[in-house]
């Protein structure tokens, strides 16, 4: 397994700088003479793992599957390749793997690639508790035990990370989410000469292609980015679009001058809503759902942000929400860390919304009030000059939110950098 170095069991959940009170609100002088009760406790504990080698690693795909399971994939790539000075042993690698709820690892799958981006993991939270990596092959292709993967690769593994199909979603691929049954939906482009189309492909259980919808019309500057599938089989698309784009008769981006959308596809694949955000550039980091059916898409933006009413009008990053049923709800400005490298949200199981942008965590009720925000710190730090950026963030079943990324211990050109995976409790 390369040269793994875990940071294993039980870690202090960071502390939680506090939301103002509210206008009128006057906290008590003196503590009551009676305690109140304590909190319940989590479904588990905290716990901390950091994979990687000599090279640098970064966590790039984070899903939940059965049993409130942690499926993580990681990327290492050579120091060489950021124009660093090479270091012995450094190489080129991709590591699947699979945790229990409580963070102990079941398996991991590692294997040396050649140029791949975008990769993404998905998991089935039913039965057969399948496992979906995605990619893509850009130079050259890659081999998962199935032979060659090209281009936009999708590969289905079983529960035990044995690889069972194989599908070329596109020239490319950009995320993934899986069902109860152990199929997938991919969100893609396929390209040609004349225009780079998004399509949006649900997959069965055995890889038969259920329906495709294509984004004809779309133009350059789009980028529909992120996917989530909710309880219902509603597959939800999130991105930039540059249009104008018709789908089921509707019309998105009849301008032509490009924004966000959201849309939502029912599970034959027909158009049930869509969403628009007029004239915004920047770019959609993910997708959530909740258990109530409530969206939550987070990312970057590059001019006016409009959501219900509520105007962002300084660029920068965003969360906003939506029913099961498309109506706008609210949108805000979480406040990032150090060394952002994105901004990604989760929908927690209770209602309220976590958004990672560097190392900040900031949660929000289901109401969009603020619950307050916490530092992701790196777990180890012996040069004494370290950093952390949250990539990706999902939240478990019952507590917890699990995140991913990377954290770099050193400075100037000699820094290491490792993958991290992290569960934190509310």
């Amino acid at each position: 397994m390369g040269n793994p170095r875990e940071a294993r069991g039980p870690v202090p959940t960071p502390a939680p700088e506090a939301a103002a009170p509210s206008p009128g609100t006057q906290a008590p002088t003196e503590a009551p003479v009676a305690e109140a009760p304590a909190p319940a406790a989590p479904a588990v504990s905290p716990w901390s793992e950091t994979l990687g080698g000599p090279q640098d690693d970064t966590g790039s795909g984070l899903a939940v599957g059965r049993g409130g399971d942690v499926l993580w994939v990681t990327s290492g790539t050579p120091r060489s390749d950021e124009d660093r000075e090479p270091v012995d042993g450094e190489r080129l690698v991709l590591t699947l793997s699979r945790y229990a709820a409580d963070g102990t690892r079941t398996w991991a799958k590692e294997f040396e690639r050649n140029r791949l981006s975008d990769l993404r993991v998905a998991g089935s939270t039913g039965a057969d508790g399948a496992v979906f990596l995605s990619g893509n092959a850009f130079l050259y292709s890659a081999d998962f035990g199935l032979g060659e993967a090209q281009d936009g690769f999708l590969v289905k593994f079983s529960d035990d990370g044995a690889p069972e199909w194989q599908r070329r979603v596109g020239q490319k691929v950009y995320a993934t989410a899986a069902d109860a049954a152990g199929g997938v939906v991919a969100l893609g482009e396929e390209w040609t000469t004349e225009a780079h189309t998004p399509q949006l492909v649900r997959y069965a259980a055995d890889g038969a292609v259920r329906w495709t919808r294509t984004f004809d019309g779309a133009a350059e500057g789009t980028l529909l980015s992120a996917v989530a599938l909710s309880a219902t089989g509603t597959s939800v698309v999130a991105g930039r679009l540059v249009g104008p784009v018709t789908l089921d008769g509707r019309t998105f981006d009849a301008e032509g001058t490009g924004g966000f959308v959201v849309l939502a596809f029912d599970a034959d694949g027909a158009l049930a809503w869509g969403r628009e955000v007029p004239g915004v550039n920047g770019r959609v980091g993910s997708v959530s759902v909740g258990a109530d059916g409530t969206v939550a898409v987070a990312g970057e933006a590059v001019g006016l942000l409009v959501w219900n009413e509520t105007t962002l009008d300084e660029g920068g990053p965003f969360v906003l929400t939506a029913t099961a049923d498309g109506q706008e709800q609210w949108a805000k400005r979480p406040t990032c860390g150090s060394a952002s490298v994105g901004t990604v949200a989760a929908v927690e199981s209770t209602g309220p919304v976590a958004v990672a942008c560097g190392n900040r965590l900031t949660r929000y009720a289901a109401d969009g009030a603020l619950l307050g925000a916490s530092t992701l710190a790196p777990e180890t730090c012996s040069s004494g000059t370290c950093s952390l950026a949250a990539t990706t963030l999902v939240a478990l079943p019952d507590a917890g939110l699990v995140a991913s990324g990377w954290q770099r211990d050193g400075a100037g050109a000699a820094w290491n950098q490792d993958a991290f995976l992290r569960l934190v409790t509310p």
